[in-house]
């Protein structure tokens, strides 16, 4: 293996780091978002246990890819040095690059579904008016019907 090529996983190993602190914070955030009482803030801890599990399979991955699995001294330090360079250097550049991504991209999908929810919901209130207006007639008759059938009398419950 030649230097510029350790050099070169290396860097993958800092940037690795980095994306790691990113994502971690992000999760973090995401968490602090949704209200109290949700599924995802609730089971927090559980959840980001295993978001730290995928995270390190996807560092092992990627020293598999790079350099076929063998592990050196100096990986983990680097992705400490990537997160600690996520903390100095990188953290307001991609928290403002997240923050334009939201509103550029999630947030009008996440309106598209509801505006779809919306119109689905508005058109089955329709179809449930449109329903009741139809049998409106044979609720009616039906009532006249019930109230002109004498009720059986209940006999008192005797006490003991």
């Amino acid at each position: 293996m030649t230097i510029s090529y350790q050099f070169l996983s290396l860097l993958a190993m800092i940037a690795s780091g980095v994306a790691t602190g990113f994502l971690v914070e992000s999760f973090r955030d995401g968490c602090r978002a949704l209200r109290p009482r949700a599924f995802l803030r609730r089971y927090q801890g559980f959840f980001e246990i295993l978001l730290w599990l995928i995270l390190g399979f996807a560092s092992f991955y990627l020293l598999f890819y790079l350099r076929d699995g063998s592990w050196r001294i100096y990986d983990p330090c680097a992705q400490v040095v990537g997160i600690i360079l996520y903390e100095l250097w990188f953290r307001r550049p991609m928290l403002a690059g997240r923050h334009v991504f939201f509103r550029i991209v999630v947030f009008p999908i996440w309106w598209i579904i509801k505006l779809v929810f919306s119109i689905l919901r508005q058109i089955f209130r329709i179809i449930v008016n449109i329903f009741l207006v139809l049998m409106w007639p044979f609720i009616k008759v039906t009532q006249k019907i019930a109230k002109k059938i004498p009720k059986i009398p209940r006999k008192p419950l005797k006490k003991t």
